[in-house]
């Protein structure tokens, strides 16, 4: 990887026990679209000595047109600030002489070496601290910050894919030695391994082999959607702000990347006149279904996330009155949601007074998500509707009852309500989202018949 840059220079790095070890500094031009931009490069450091031969690319950026390379400094201009100039020759000099002093034939490595150049150009406050990778730092925030468990097995695979990027950089794209550390991160780095994440399910066809030792088995890499990617590049910044709110890291390189916020589709949900049909539907015969239908409905009028719904007890009712905490928000704002039941909400608890531990039956939520499917196709609910293919980003026809899931239910009782009422600080105190919210505009939809009653106030 090393036969294509942009040229070479030598400087001799001497260590008395070895003699012939020498420091080899090489410029790497850094990539760019823009045309106009600057020339950088990176230098680059690479250790010889006998059976030894190792290759560090350091975070040091020059600016090429103005760079002495037998002098190993900038020339005189004012094009590079003299402080800048001053601190790269220092620096340089800082690293050979580190390299060389710290060199042992017998335990030099690409790590070692990476580790001791990044930390003369990261240095920290305690030089006995050693540098911490991104992923062990994602581990700990899950383990030690403040979260539910079900929101801790979110950042898992994520962390499996930095483990996963680290290795295909090392193994395929022979970057040796590579880890991405807290402490010497940076924004290119951010965005690379977002490419890796886009491209992960095609590098899986293309090295099998290279895949196996991470025993995917039946869960292969599959093509993300951009909500997914966007996910996964909001855990890295989670993780970046905790650890320089910890005093882990000084380093901010996760503020100097942008992350595009999530494309929306149409919010899709039942008519009052579908989920009417829904309950009332004889299902007698599929006791399975009845079961499904009975939550979906219930959730549907009451408006809570579905891992609410199945942590309701008895407690949570107070008269005629639902009354609970969200745990989503309940961290960071804890105010409680009462929401008055309707007569077929009275009902559907009745059918399961006493018959379990919890208020209703409980169940995993892809075999609820199932569960509603299967039972809008058994009601004939299956009108079409348009919604976001979020790998395309294109719009697609999809009918109601293969798209259904237990969030829908949700949007039954906010989009259903905002039609009545228009107002969605009055929806909003049943549901949980603060006055205001935007996230409270996803679930509901100003269709043709709002803007119509809207302008006829003015008339």
């Amino acid at each position: 990887m090393w036969e294509h840059l942009r040229e070479r220079y030598y400087l001799c790095g001497r260590n008395k026990k070895h003699r012939n070890m020498k420091i080899t500094i090489i410029t790497k031009e850094c990539k760019t679209k823009d045309k106009n931009a600057t020339t950088k490069a990176n230098l680059c450091f690479r250790l010889r000595d006998k059976d030894v031969d190792l290759k560090v690319r350091s975070d040091i950026e020059v600016m090429l047109d103005y760079w002495d390379n037998d002098a190993l400094s900038y020339r005189r201009t004012k094009k590079v600030p003299s402080d800048e100039q001053k601190k790269v020759k220092v620096l340089v000099q800082t690293i050979i002489t580190a390299l060389s002093e710290q060199y042992n034939s017998a335990t030099a490595d690409v790590a070692w070496m990476k580790n001791v150049i990044d930390k003369c150009v990261y240095p920290i406050s305690n030089p006995a601290e050693e540098l911490t990778t991104v992923a062990s730092r994602m581990e700990q925030y899950i383990t030690e910050h403040p979260m539910s468990p079900k929101s801790a097995l979110v950042y898992k695979p994520t962390i499996k894919k930095l483990q996963r990027y680290e290795a295909y950089k090392r193994e395929i794209e022979g970057e040796e030695g590579f880890t991405l550390y807290c402490e010497t991160i940076r924004p290119e780095d951010y965005l690379d391994f977002r490419e890796y994440v886009i491209n992960e399910y095609i590098h899986y066809n293309d090295y099998p082999e290279f895949y196996e030792q991470f025993n995917l088995g039946m869960h292969p890499p599959k093509q993300m959607s951009s909500t997914q990617i966007i996910g996964i590049m909001h855990h890295l910044r989670i993780v970046g702000h905790w650890c320089i709110k910890m005093g882990f890291t000084k380093n901010r390189s996760c503020d100097a990347f942008t992350i595009p916020a999530a494309v929306q589709g149409t919010p899709f949900y039942l008519t009052i006149e579908e989920r009417d049909k829904v309950y009332n539907e004889n299902l007698h015969n599929k006791p399975e279904l009845e079961v499904y239908r009975d939550l979906f409905i219930f959730q549907s009028m009451v408006g809570c996330r579905v891992g609410d719904m199945f942590s309701f007890t008895k407690d949570n009712i107070v008269g005629d009155i639902l009354q609970y905490l969200p745990h989503k928000t309940m961290r960071k704002r804890s105010q409680t949601v009462s929401v008055p039941l309707t007569t077929k909400a009275m009902e559907i608890l009745k059918r399961y007074d006493g018959k379990q531990e919890k208020l209703l039956p409980t169940k995993q939520v892809y075999q609820y998500n199932e569960g509603i499917r299967a039972v809008l196709r058994e009601c004939g609910i299956n009108r079409m509707v348009t919604i976001l293919d979020t790998v395309t980003g294109k719009e697609v026809q999809k009918p109601i009852c293969d798209v259904a899931t237990s969030h829908m239910a949700r949007r039954n009782f906010i989009g259903n309500l905002y039609k009545k009422v228009k107002d969605p600080e009055l929806v909003s105190s049943m549901t949980g989202h603060v006055n205001g919210s935007r996230a409270f505009a996803r679930y509901r939809e100003i269709d043709e018949e709002t803007k119509v009653n809207l302008v006829n106030l003015i008339n």
